[in-house]
């Protein structure tokens, strides 16, 4: 395992994560900032979740090959 220098993370409202142990997917509702402990936390359609732990989706698309696409 290799250590990190930096780390970037973009999310949005109506995004879709995967979050518990079945990794059941959820939308993001509500993203939140704590000023005071610098926690971020995120409230989904199946309840409120700390930054980190939860899995990003891969992004479907309609073409099963993505050159598909542009034939």
């Amino acid at each position: 395992m290799s250590t990190l220098k930096n780390i970037s993370l973009n999310l949005q409202l109506g995004q879709t994560i995967l979050v518990g142990k079945n990794k059941e997917p959820a939308e993001i509702t509500k993203i939140e900032f704590h000023e005071k402990t610098g926690e971020i936390c995120l409230n989904t359609t199946r309840g409120p979740r700390k930054a980190l732990t939860f899995s990003l989706c891969e992004e479907l698309t309609e073409y099963e090959n993505p050159a598909d696409r542009f034939r």
